[in-house]
C-alpha cells in the first residue's frame, strides 16, 4: 500500500515549486525567457512546455490512452501566460486524478511507450512520483538557465515549502 496523501503532498510541492520559478520567469525580459541557451532544453519557454508534454504523456499512461508527442521540446504555447494558465490546469487535472484513485489503482502496474520509443512498466504510485521528481530535476535546468541570465533562482527546497505553508506565506521563498 502507498499513501495517497504523501502522494499528493509530492503534487502539492511541485506546484508550490514551480510557481516560485514561474514568478522569476514574468519577471525576467521576454527575450531572456526564449533565448537560446547551453542547455539540453535550449530555452526557460523549452523547458516549461517539456514540463506539460511530460505531464500529458504521463496522464495518457496512466489512463491507459496514447499520446501523441513525438518529440521532447514539443512547443505547445509561445506564450508564457497561456503555457502557465495550462500548465496549473494540468497540474489540478493530475491532483484530481489521483485523489479518485484507489489503493490497488495505486499499485496497479502501468505498460508504457515513451516519447523516444524506450518502453516499460511502472505501478501508477512510482509514476506520480516520477513527476514531482522530474519537475523538479527541470527546475534545476532552468536555475542554470537563470543564472545565465543572470537573476537568482529561488530556493525550491521542501524545507522552504514546508516553512511556507505553515506560516501562511505561500509564495514567500527564503532559503
Amino acid at each position: 500500500m502507498h499513501d495517497k496523501s504523501y502522494l499528493l503532498s509530492l503534487l502539492d510541492y511541485s506546484d508550490w515549486a514551480n510557481e516560485e520559478f514561474f514568478k522569476i520567469i514574468r519577471e525576467i525580459p521576454a527575450h531572456e525567457v526564449t533565448k537560446q541557451r547551453e542547455s539540453f532544453m535550449n530555452s526557460v519557454r523549452n523547458s516549461v512546455n517539456h514540463l506539460l508534454v511530460i505531464d500529458k504523456v504521463w496522464m495518457s499512461h496512466m489512463k491507459r490512452e496514447k499520446h501523441s508527442f513525438e518529440h521532447l521540446q514539443t512547443i505547445l504555447y509561445e506564450n508564457i501566460d497561456d503555457l502557465w494558465d495550462v500548465k496549473k490546469e494540468m497540474n489540478q487535472e493530475i491532483r484530481d486524478y489521483v485523489s479518485g484513485l484507489s489503493e490497488d489503482e495505486l499499485e496497479e502496474v502501468i505498460d508504457y511507450e515513451l516519447i523516444g520509443g524506450n518502453t516499460g512498466s511502472l505501478p501508477r504510485y512510482m509514476i506520480i512520483t516520477h513527476l514531482a521528481i522530474h519537475g523538479g530535476f527541470h527546475r534545476g535546468v532552468i536555475a542554470d538557465m537563470f543564472g545565465q541570465v543572470p537573476v537568482r533562482p529561488s530556493g525550491q527546497d521542501i524545507p522552504v515549502w514546508e516553512r511556507a505553508m505553515r506560516n501562511g506565506e505561500a509564495g514567500v521563498n527564503q532559503i
